[in-house]
């Protein structure tokens, strides 16, 4: 039997044989993600074919000058397979691996795959995108001594503004070295380098076949302090030097009132860019809850101050705007207000000059199903140019529950952008369905 024929698994039952590794835990999962939309758009210079631009068509908005078509629907099959294992007293080790396939479904079904279609400079990789592809997304070591603990090699991040995200059908890592900390009393010490990622953005998560890239221009420094001493509330603060590119901080503090009836929190970002002429930019947000009977009811808002930018050039406003996304894709935010919603996240809600509020509830009365809805608005002013005006809004609903052993989330959404003077406005509605099986 040749070596590259066997199983991760059984690579695994050789080593643990060979060299007595302990505690080896397999785990993985199979997950399928589908997506399909209807949008109808009045801009004037895009041509719209109404006979493909209903839900669950391959295909819409269709150039007829041009035939050419954006995809209506898309869908992928992920294949995750992993382990963890203890080397030596107190080193242990981890590594997982991801395939993505369409299962051909771009043959008749679908348009496009919702993951890995950009390479590391963001451009499409055009037809390449629905190739199967496959990558070592984790392989770390981890070393304890007292209450520190060394986690170096290529792994997943939870910070506010570097983080891996887990809504699509595969995630984004990081090739890091990070470092914690517990010997204060009920806190939790962070300090972190990230030396490369494969994150992306327009929302397809991470670069096609998972290329690893620099994080930035040169790396990114990060340091956080998490503490728990006040009873039901957590107080963080980061501080993140990304190289070259911007220095930024991030508070919080999220409390529990009345027996965890009563939920409030508070957030305050700041990031500086250093590009010549960039100005910095904050965002502050306040998010309120109530739990009464298996409910969550929330009501969020949050504020981003303007750059400042008085250039009068379009190219300089789209220069100085900041966003408090996640700086690995630029998509999904910790921001309160870009929470929990297919289009009102990071890229709509944290810009800088941009104001949002959102309201929400979740239930779990429904036995084994969580249900939940969120309504919200954003505006942006466009530090004061018209043509970089435009208001969104978005309500979502969620149904996410067990099906026997295989999990399964659906999500309905209409989406509504509008530009400054009213002469673009699309509109959407989409729904997406995701069936996750873990092992």
């Amino acid at each position: 039997m040749k070596l590259g024929k066997l199983s991760l698994v059984a690579v695994l039952a050789l080593g643990t044989s060979a060299f007595a590794i302990d505690n080896v835990k397999v785990n993985g999962e199979a997950k399928l993600w589908y997506q399909t939309s209807e949008t109808l758009d009045n801009a004037a210079t895009v041509g719209i074919d109404e006979s493909k631009g209903d839900f669950f068509d391959q295909y819409a908005d269709c150039n007829p000058a041009t035939g050419v078509c954006a995809s209506n629907s898309m869908a992928e099959v992920a294949l995750v397979l992993g382990a963890t294992a203890d080397l030596l007293p107190n080193l242990s080790a981890g590594v997982s691996a991801v395939g993505l396939t369409t299962l051909g479904l771009e043959n008749n079904l679908v348009g496009q795959v919702p993951a890995a279609r950009v390479d590391a400079t963001n451009t499409s990789v055009g037809a390449a995108a629905v190739d199967d592809q496959s990558w070592v997304r984790e392989l770390y070591l981890a070393y304890t001594m007292g209450k520190t603990t060394a986690k170096i090699g290529r792994q997943e991040l939870a910070t506010p503004l570097a983080f891996t995200e887990k809504w699509n059908v595969v995630d984004n890592t990081f090739e890091a070295i990070v470092l914690l900390n517990n010997d204060l009393p009920n806190t939790t010490l962070v300090g972190a380098w990230v030396g490369k990622h494969n994150g992306a953005g327009s929302n397809t998560t991470v670069v096609n076949g998972g290329k690893f890239s620099t994080f930035g221009t040169d790396g990114a420094y990060a340091a956080g302090a998490i503490n728990k001493s006040l009873p039901n509330t957590t107080i963080q603060g980061w501080y993140y030097n990304v190289q070259d590119i911007a220095d930024a901080y991030w508070l919080q503090a999220d409390t529990k009132l009345m027996s965890d009836m009563v939920e409030v929190g508070v957030q305050f970002a700041n990031m500086d860019p250093k590009a010549s002429g960039a100005k910095d930019t904050s965002i502050y947000a306040v998010k309120a809850g109530v739990n009464v009977a298996n409910s969550n009811f929330y009501a969020a808002y949050s504020s981003a101050d303007s750059t400042g930018d008085t250039t009068g050039s379009t190219a300089a406003t789209a220069g100085s705007l900041v966003n408090f996304s996640n700086v690995a894709t630029g998509d999904k935010s910790m921001i309160y207000t870009a929470l929990g919603s297919i289009y009102m996240d990071g890229e709509h809600t944290t810009k800088s000059d941009t104001d949002a509020w959102k309201i929400g509830a979740s239930t779990k009365m429904v036995p084994g199903v969580t249900l939940s809805a969120s309504y919200g608005e954003a505006e942006t002013d466009g530090n004061g140019y018209a043509a970089g005006k435009a208001e969104y809004n978005a309500f979502d609903v969620i149904a996410a529950g067990n099906v026997g052993p295989v999990g399964l989330t659906a999500i309905y959404t209409q989406y509504e952008k509008e530009n400054s003077v009213g002469t673009t406005t699309i509109d959407t509605d989409t729904i997406r369905v995701i069936a996750s099986l873990k092992f």
